[in-house]
């Protein structure tokens, strides 16, 4: 399922209406350039400040006042992202930028994430501080809204948005869970048995690389100082250490969420302090509490789990029913109508017992985040933690997306991949999620679960049964697997990780306990670092399959030199980056074009194990027979005519950074400014050139418990062109430089 990302070209038909306001961008006079705050806060006294990088610090007297302001600032700094990805989950976006974004805004609407957010809101609101909070909050945006200071996208695009309700605060955190989770994998899954069936051996059920995240877990009973490593994924580092291994004798943990790169960045940093309570991180503008931080107790971190919580049901239909154990039901329509310019365009919702019904693929869907839940609950909770043991308690509440969390206080450390996991039955018995169910026969359904309601969960894992550990000595989570042996099922090899990234991780974790105890600095140099464990099994591959090549010679002499760091400045890296990319789709391309279905290319683990004359790597094109070597020089060829073609030197002239705006296209003065890059997809400094719109690290923290703490994000805290902080981080987060932040 390819998702249509808020960065595409966006069609403005509004482009002309900025000759309008050119006088406005006159450095340091035009109205634009102002950055006053003038706020009644109805709820009590509020002290605010933006600090050297255009972070607010916000002091209250009580919470509805800390939230209010909190609302105020973020509509401030960032009410065009908030309105576009309302918008988007909303299936809005044709509104304003025409037909580009139609086919967006209907799967939007046949998937309801609308009605999804509103369950959450009717369970939320039953704890009072969450729903006080996110009323200010909501009170606060609203202000600012009507304030009529709006940012000049929506001058440009002539409107104005709509009042901000708490079902659009919960509606962002639908997005960033069906963005973690909503995977169509197992419909891909089976085309994939259907028209190429021998083809599944390549996504096994495990990877069988031994880097799980719980290496030696075997009971939550034998958990307590369990020593564990770690691998990579889809997405995001974080590590946790004991202090026993640390020159301060506090912990340290460190988190990097690899998510997308945009102008503005995804998070928005901020300081929150009442009497009661003082947190410092980051969230996602439109909602109001920390996400990722710490404060004075605690630190904690997150890394996707990636986890199989949306499976898909078919049903046998009949005179516009479909059966369900026995009987014909009317599925739930509804004819919901899409504005575009100029036009309406109507859609129907069809919900079935088991979730939305898409026409497209003939199936219902299932996804944990379509039930009303509660993770707004629990990141309030971490927000005012004053304990690990406060932090895992409050994670019983954090719903979906499943996350490997990490956390920390001066004296303990834990991990807790919290979320609810179904458990799927067929005929009595438990099976795997990767499959297409019988919706007819109610196979596979979730015991428990309600969509579009409120749910019972006791057809999930519970909480206390979740591999997790307690005071480790140290742990890292790179969205590989969990844990090896466990009873309960998880998800196939293509909901997690290779091991490559976090495998350096444990080595250089080692590496450190090794020679003393562990710093900050050090770990900032673990964050900053670009070694490809990859690299080193298949540049030997390369270098044996060319030797005897003259017209490889120069190059296989290149990497012969090489410390496999995909560095900017080094054409070695360059080499083989564009051989690897080349080297798996010469592997693949072939056999997917021929069974006549998109090519979906299995873990690179699995690519790394096949054998030398493997069947995979012959060209069923032609009569040949193909080995390895073949396709390694294949792509070694392929390689270096792009390089030759594009005039590419070194790494850098291809990894380049590339993060727009979603107005970037029309006028690139939105967009940020591009930049060689380190890095790759396996590295620990994370950043993946070829994906569109681009991914990498989209914030950086190291906290030392207790003591001091560092941040970056890849652009800037404002999402105002004219701000001087715009992207005035995006250099130090290039270099992987930090703000040492304080109290």
């Amino acid at each position: 399922m390819k998702r249509i990302a808020l960065s595409l070209p966006l069609l403005i038909l509004f482009v002309a209406a900025a000759n309008n306001y050119l006088n406005s961008f006159a450095p340091f006079s035009g109205s634009l350039w102002k950055d006053e705050i003038e706020m009644n806060n109805p709820y009590g006294r509020v002290e605010i400040y933006y600090d050297e990088f255009g972070v607010p610090h916000i002091y209250a007297e009580n919470e509805k006042a800390l939230f209010f302001a909190v609302g105020y600032l973020q509509a401030k700094d960032r009410l065009f992202q908030m309105d576009l990805h309302r918008r988007y989950m909303k299936g809005q976006l044709s509104e304003i930028f025409g037909e580009i974004t139609l086919e967006s805004d209907k799967f939007h609407v046949e998937m309801d994430f609308e009605s999804a957010a509103k369950a959450s809101w009717e369970v939320l609101k039953r704890n009072k501080s969450v729903r006080e909070a996110i009323l200010a909050y909501c009170e606060g945006v609203n202000t600012y809204i009507n304030s009529g200071n709006l940012p000049i996208e929506f001058v440009l695009l002539n409107y104005k948005p709509e009042k901000w309700t708490p079902v659009d605060t919960l509606l962002i955190a639908k997005e960033i869970a069906w963005e973690l989770t909503g995977n169509f994998w197992d419909l891909k899954r089976e085309e994939i048995r259907r028209k190429l069936p021998e083809a599944l051996e390549l996504y096994p059920a495990k990877l069988g690389h031994g880097y799980e995240i719980l290496e030696n877990y075997s009971s939550p009973a034998k958990l307590e100082n369990v020593s564990v490593s770690y691998p990579e994924g889809v997405g995001s580092n974080n590590w946790v250490i004991s202090g026993k291994f640390t020159e301060s004798g506090k912990p340290i943990l460190a988190n990097d969420p690899h998510l997308l790169l945009t102008a503005p960045p995804v998070w928005y940093e901020m300081h929150l302090k009442t009497k009661d309570f003082e947190v410092r991180g980051v969230t996602f503008p439109g909602i109001p509490f920390v996400i990722i931080g710490y404060n004075k107790h605690v630190a904690w971190g997150f890394t996707n789990v990636g986890a199989d919580v949306i499976d898909f049901y078919a049903y046998v239909w009949k005179d516009g029913k479909y059966l369900y154990k026995g009987e014909w039901l009317e599925p739930k329509k509804e004819k919901r109508v899409i504005k575009v310019k100029g036009k309406e365009v109507e859609v129907e919702v069809i919900k079935t017992v088991h979730g939305p019904f898409l026409k497209k693929y003939n199936v219902s869907v299932a996804w944990t985040g379509f039930s009303g839940t509660r993770e707004a609950l629990a990141i309030y909770l971490y927000n005012k933690a004053r304990s690990v043991e406060d932090v895992i308690n409050a994670a019983r509440f954090f719903d979906v997306p499943a996350q490997n969390l990490v956390v920390a206080d001066e004296s303990s450390i834990a991990y807790y991949p919290a979320g609810k996991y179904p458990i799927r039955y067929v005929d009595g018995k438990e099976v795997a999620g990767n499959v297409v169910f019988n919706g007819s026969k109610g196979d596979g359904e979730w015991i428990g679960f309600t969509p579009y309601g409120e749910s019972s969960w006791e057809g999930f894992i519970p909480f206390e049964e979740i591999p997790h550990a307690m005071n480790p000595d140290y742990i890292a989570t790179a969205n590989q697997r969990i844990v090896g042996n466990y009873s309960y099922y998880l998800g196939d090899s293509m909901y997690f990780a290779d091991p490559y990234r976090a495998m350096r991780i444990e080595e250089l974790i080692e590496k450190g306990i090794k020679q003393g105890r562990i710093n900050v600095e050090y770990v900032k140099k673990m964050q900053r670092d670009v070694y490809s464990k990859p690299a080193e099994f298949f540049v030997p591959l390369i270098i044996e399959a060319a030797k005897d090549e003259e017209k490889f010679r120069d190059y296989v002499e290149t990497l012969k030199k090489w410390n496999y760091e995909m560095k900017k400045d080094s054409k070695a890296a360059l080499i083989f980056s564009l051989w690897l990319k080349n080297y798996v789709k010469e592997i693949f391309d072939d056999d997917f074009e021929k069974a006549g279905i998109e090519p979906y290319y299995p873990r690179l683990w699995v690519i790394q194990k096949l054998e030398e004359d493997s069947k995979w790597f012959d060209d069923v094109r032609t009569e040949k027979i193909e080995k390895r070597r073949d396709i390694i020089l294949r792509a070694l060829e392929k390689a270096v005519e792009e390089m030759n073609k594009n005039g590419w030197k070194t790494y850098g002239d291809y990894n380049r950074l590339k993060i727009e705006h979603p107005f970037g296209v029309k006028l690139k003065v939105f967009n940020y400014p591009s930049y060689p890059m380190n890095g790759s997809k396996y590295t620990i400094y994370n950043f993946r050139v070829e994906e569109n719109p681009q991914v990498g690290s989209s914030f950086r923290m190291i906290v030392e418990i207790g003591e001091k703490a560092y941040t970056i994000i890849p652009g800037g805290n404002s999402g105002k062109i004219t701000s001087k902080h715009y992207f005035d981080q995006l250099e130090m987060w290039i270099n992987c430089d930090y703000k040492e932040v304080s109290w």
